[in-house]
């Protein structure tokens, strides 16, 4: 994100702002792709070249279980827990901002009547780990995760939920996503949509700007 991305941003006439965490504020989406690869290789186990295609469309307990196939002596559970510990120390520790994106929420957190809040599918002490370490977690009035709301980002029905509880109007709210169905859910309502761009969403880039209102690269 540049300056001029930063002044258009600042220059609609909103009150909220709600912002995804993973690939629109933090540059986490390399951190999740190559989690379990991590995970072995601190369990001392052998990864396979091809593990990330093995177990994209595994569950965790289905990848846990292949993760003893291949060595970890742990059970189930236990991996599990190991690598959402792994994960929540990045966040902790180490996961950056993306390029612009802390400039642009200082100052948007200093527009008049502003509200600034995340709504995020990870756990959201994640999150506040990660915004405070940042030095922005006192930009947001809130952190929401999809498990608290009870709702899921394929739905328009998340981000109105989100407007309600700040009793503004859709057309009042911009949001900021980088994965093409949560876009794609953010245009079922009146709410003007920014696609952000990631290293993740780089196949589908091209459908994401047709999508959104505008986007940020």
């Amino acid at each position: 994100m540049d300056r001029n991305d930063i002044r258009k941003v600042l220059a609609k006439d909103v009150k909220l702002y709600i912002f995804d965490m993973d690939g629109t504020i933090l540059n986490s989406m390399v951190e999740w792709f190559h989690l379990g690869r991590n995970y072995l290789v601190a369990q001392g186990v052998a990864v396979p070249d091809d593990l990330e295609q093995r177990i994209e469309t595994m569950t965790m307990d289905e990848s846990a279980e292949y993760f003893q196939s291949l060595g970890v002596d742990k059970s189930v559970p236990e991996i599990n827990e190991g690598i959402f510990a792994y994960i929540r120390e990045k966040y902790r520790t180490s996961i950056p901002a993306k390029e612009g994106m802390l400039d642009l929420i200082r100052q948007l957190s200093q527009k008049e009547d502003s509200i600034l809040c995340i709504l995020t599918t990870s756990e959201r002490k994640c999150a506040e780990m990660a915004m405070e370490r940042l030095g922005v977690l006192n930009c947001f009035r809130d952190i929401f995760d999809s498990e608290q709301i009870g709702l899921n980002k394929r739905s328009g029905a998340i981000y109105q939920w989100v407007c309600e509880h700040y009793d503004v109007a859709q057309k009042d709210t911009i949001i900021f996503e980088d994965a093409i169905y949560a876009v794609k859910a953010a245009k079922e309502t009146d709410c003007y949509v920014y696609g952000m761009k990631d290293s993740s969403n780089s196949t589908v880039w091209n459908e994401i700007c047709e999508m959104a209102d505008d986007i940020i690269c």
